[in-house]
């Protein structure tokens, strides 16, 4: 009981800690910072879906954040509320709603350095969310292609990065390598004393500009994961993941245009046997996954544009035999999107975005017997001001 009071404590004055530092970096970094460095930007973000199968939910999400400039050094902190429901089949609905944790994003940028521009970032993740999840809580909780936000809270994360880049006339390449320490947390009351592994992971990318209003890129990363621990034992290892890339982007006004083609590829977990050992498991639970994201922009006035959004994602069977109890079928996910953004006052800029997407999932460990299509719409809202 006292150790459980000094955790909660610990969350008290987490929280209290990081309003007053939001406070104090509006107080002292805009008379340091040159005008228009400073940027603050809150959000509201509406998520609804429904399935064939009678399921529903619902997510609110407020985002707050402030960005600072000041010479070659950026700081960024990122909260947010969120409400989440989910009602599943009508009969057995559950809803909650707290803050979310803190993100502060540190980054320092030499230019031209022996012939290589250097970013050094030092990114934390401070436990202002809410941990130690009662039962409705984690059966609130929605899956990550149905709504953006899945979680609340962690423990207090640091992720330092570096990158090199090296530039020539047509040419980039660029490296990077980061770490990602992550503490442990009470992540539910079935989940005490929960010690996610630590991650590393390596970047690789390479660019090609044509010409100037074009440019192509490749890219790829690799990330290890650790592995997970409760209550001091050894619990679960995600599989080590690859991803790879191709993308292309046109910007000539009055037009911008983005597109990029990725591919993950993730190999076996280590999971947890019944003889409380942990082994890597029989057949790989991910299916090889595919997406594509891209965006076309255009300028009506120096003051207005248009845009709009298609993505598209599909994740083919996993490993396991058909009938088996940890198999996946294929899910396919189809959005699109429209928006709009209005500069409509100095320094103010008012963003609107809405989106409808068809999710077709079939069967999996939680619905084994019968497929899903879900159909879901989200309207973002977001206010942007600088000085």
């Amino acid at each position: 009981m006292f150790g459980r009071s000094i955790l909660v404590g610990k969350r008290v004055n987490v929280r209290i800690f990081a309003v007053v530092a939001a406070y104090l970096l509006l107080m002292v970094v805009p008379p340091v910072a040159n005008a228009g460095n400073v940027a603050c930007s809150v959000g509201f973000n509406y998520y609804y879906w429904q399935s064939t199968k009678r399921e529903k939910g619902q997510q609110f999400y407020i985002p707050v954040s402030i960005e600072a400039t000041v010479k070659d050094f950026t700081f960024r902190i990122l909260t947010g509320y969120m409400y989440n429901y989910y009602d599943a089949q009508g009969s057995d609905s559950h809803d909650t709603a707290d803050v979310l944790d803190t993100k502060v994003n540190l980054s320092y940028y030499l230019e031209n350095v022996l012939g290589i521009d250097v970013l050094f970032g030092l990114d934390f993740n401070i436990p202002t969310g809410r941990t130690n999840l009662s039962d409705d809580d984690v059966d609130a909780l929605m899956d990550p292609d149905l709504v953006p936000i899945t979680s609340w809270g962690e423990g207090f994360d640091i992720d330092p990065t570096l990158t090199l880049i090296k530039s020539w006339k047509k040419i980039a390449i660029g490296v990077s390598g980061g770490f990602l320490w992550r503490d442990s947390y009470d992540y539910s009351r079935e989940f005490q004393d929960y010690d996610p592994g630590d991650i590393w992971r390596v970047t690789g990318e390479f660019r090609y500009y044509p010409k100037d209003s074009w440019m192509l890129r490749l890219y790829s990363s690799y990330t290890w994961y650790g592995e997970d621990e409760v209550d001091g034992d050894d619990f679960y290892e995600p599989g080590d993941l690859l991803e790879v890339g191709a993308g292309m982007a046109y910007e000539k006004a009055p037009w911008k245009f983005n597109l990029l083609l990725s591919s993950y590829f993730r190999e076996k977990d280590r999971v947890e046997t019944s003889a409380g050992n942990v082994r890597k498991e029989d057949h790989n639970s991910y299916g090889d996954e595919f997406s594509l994201r891209s965006s076309l922009k255009y300028a009506i006035s120096s003051k207005q544009s248009v845009y709009g959004l298609l993505n598209l994602m599909r994740v083919e069977p996993n490993g396991y035999s058909h009938g088996d109890r940890f198999y996946k079928g294929r899910r396919e996910k189809a959005e699109a999107g429209l928006g709009w953004q209005w500069e409509f006052a100095s320094d103010y800029r008012l963003q609107f975005t809405g989106t409808f997407y068809i999710l077709h999932d079939e069967e999996t460990a939680e619905h084994p017997t019968s497929n899903r299509t879900y159909r879901g719409a989200s309207v973002r809202v977001g206010l942007i001001t600088r000085f």
